[in-house]
């Protein structure tokens, strides 16, 4: 049983991937890395809401590297820094047509091959995962419908393990600038799953406000507002259980800092940000 789960969870990374392409997300911009030659961003995160734990203590917490293509190629992603989960280093590479071929994911004690297809559109139909801890391969196909406008309007996810076989649907609404407005995940026999929602400005595609409403298998509901300096920079994040972060920017606009706070506004998490370039940045 543990073994489906490690595979579940692996696969709801990738989902979120695919869902990520869709959506106009905050974080550090594709373009900003082409053009400023990023190689490598090292996050370091101190958690001073920890018991015994000051702002001296540190841990490595992301590393993200990518080559001269803005392509990234390599992670590092530890979340015991936080007190759970593990380590996993990600490796992807590329074919010639600069689509993710394939990815090696490394645990501890676990080793993960993850191998992408694509359709004409340039969508990922198919993913093929493997381990050799493992005697199962996990596959994973995906059929889309598109608008008239060729946007995604619905993806239907099967997921196929051994016996175990799963179905998700997720069905897109874009807004007036072709922006996607609404997301909403159903089970094989339509019982929705999840709603979000999502207010973008229609030429700058930022992210004002989002929500998230989960149906199954527990209620719950999320809501978010986003608000931006003059430089277009993402500077806090408001949430409706009354958490928030900031986030603070170089003179050369790099993010430098990211702080957390709780619902008692005190300081839950400071994560700190550094960069190396591929040509020296002046």
């Amino acid at each position: 049983m543990r073994k489906i789960e490690l595979n579940k969870y692996w696969m709801w990374i990738i989902l979120l991937a695919l869902n990520f392409q869709l959506k106009a997300q905050e974080g550090i911009d594709t373009l900003m890395i082409r053009e400023m030659k990023i190689k490598r961003i090292t996050v370091f995160v101190k958690l001073p809401i920890l018991p015994n734990k000051t702002m001296d203590d540190s841990c490595k917490l992301d590393v993200y590297e990518y080559d001269t293509s803005a392509r990234l190629i390599y992670q590092y992603n530890n979340t015991k820094c936080y007190g759970w989960g593990d380590l996993v280093e990600s490796y992807h590479f590329y074919n010639a047509l600069g689509k993710l071929d394939h990815t090696t994911q490394k645990t501890q004690n676990r080793l993960v091959n993850i191998k992408y297809e694509y359709n004409s559109k340039g969508d990922i139909i198919k993913i093929i995962q493997s381990s050799p801890q493992e005697p199962d391969t996990l596959f994973t196909n995906n059929e889309y419908v598109y608008d008239k406008k060729g946007k995604v309007s619905q993806m239907t996810t099967t997921s196929i393990y051994s016996i175990d076989t799963g179905k998700t649907i997720y069905k897109y609404t874009y807004d007036e600038a072709d922006n996607l407005k609404e997301l909403n995940t159903y089970t094989a026999d339509n019982k929705l799953i999840q709603k979000e929602t999502f207010e973008i400005t229609p030429i700058s595609k930022k992210l004002l406000e989002f929500s998230t409403e989960v149906k199954l298998p527990k209620p719950s509901f999320t809501k978010g507002w986003n608000y931006y300096n003059f430089d277009a920079q993402l500077i806090k994040t408001q949430f409706n259980n009354n958490t928030w972060s900031e986030l603070f920017y170089s003179e050369n606009g790099f993010l430098e800092l990211n702080l957390f706070y709780n619902m008692e506004g005190k300081l839950n998490s400071h994560k700190s940000y550094f960069y190396e370039f591929h040509d020296r940045v002046k």
